[in-house]
This record gives C-alpha cells, sequence and structure tokens, in this order.
C-alpha cells in the first residue's frame, strides 16, 4: 500500500470500514478482507468519505454473499457508481476530513496528557497535576 491509497473491506460492507494510508504506513501490507484502492482523478479523502457513505455501503451490502462471512468481491467495489462531484465540493470534503484527522490526533495527544496528569495527581497532589497539564498545553 501506498500513502493516499484507500482500504476497504469487502467483508461485511455494511460496517463502513474504509481508512486513508497514512505517510507513515507507506509500504505496509494489506491485510486479507481489504481490497487497495488507488484514488485516480479524484482526491482520497473524498473517495474515503464515498466508500463511507451509508447509501453505498448498503448498495455493497446487497452484493455480500454468504452468511457466516459475508463478503464482496474486487470488482463489486471497482464498479460503484462515482457522480461528478464539483471542485468546490470536493475541495470541502478534503479539508473537512482532514481537519478531523488533526482534531482526531489533538485528541489523542490531550487523552494522553490527561491520564498522566491522573498519575501526576495521585503521586504529587493535584495542584502539581495542574500546574504539569498547563505546561503541557503550552508546549502543543
Amino acid at each position: 500500500m501506498r500513502a493516499g491509497d484507500i482500504i476497504t473491506s469487502v467483508v461485511r460492507p455494511i460496517r463502513r470500514l474504509s481508512a486513508q494510508i497514512a505517510p507513515e504506513q507507506d509500504g505496509f501490507v494489506c491485510p486479507s478482507g481489504f481490497v487497495v484502492v488507488t484514488p485516480r482523478h479524484i482526491a482520497p479523502e473524498v473517495l474515503l468519505t464515498h466508500l463511507r457513505l451509508p447509501m453505498i455501503c448498503e448498495l455493497l451490502d446487497l452484493y455480500a454473499s454468504a452468511s457466516m462471512y459475508p463478503a464482496i468481491t474486487d470488482s463489486d467495489i471497482f464498479n460503484l457508481p462515482l457522480p461528478h462531484i464539483p471542485d468546490d465540493v470536493a475541495n470541502q470534503v478534503t479539508q473537512n476530513v482532514i481537519a478531523a484527522r488533526e482534531a482526531r490526533g489533538h485528541a489523542s495527544v490531550m487523552l494522553q496528557a490527561a491520564k498522566r496528569a491522573v498519575d501526576i495527581a495521585i503521586e504529587d497532589g493535584e495542584a502539581a497535576a495542574m500546574s504539569w497539564l498547563d505546561d503541557s498545553e503550552a508546549a502543543v
């Protein structure tokens, strides 16, 4: 897989399991049960959003066969309808996905800081924990 590729599950497509490959995942191997889609003439974030749309997942679910391990084929994904998306809409979707990814990263950093602050509060008191949190927020 390469950075910017999209992977999407071919098993239980109704679950909306799709992701964009991050730069640090470049060269990773895709697990079975997923298909790699390299976006062409479409922003990866727009393709990712399209593949996660409930209507698209429900459409793919119609092609799923088997009961214990309902799966679709790669060609079911590659033959999906892809409407023309105006440039301004595509740009807004791209910016929204990027902003959401950054917010999630920031939230993860804040959660780790909060966990550490709890440890500090237990060991050294609430004032030390609050001071540490203030210092760590200034660093971010």
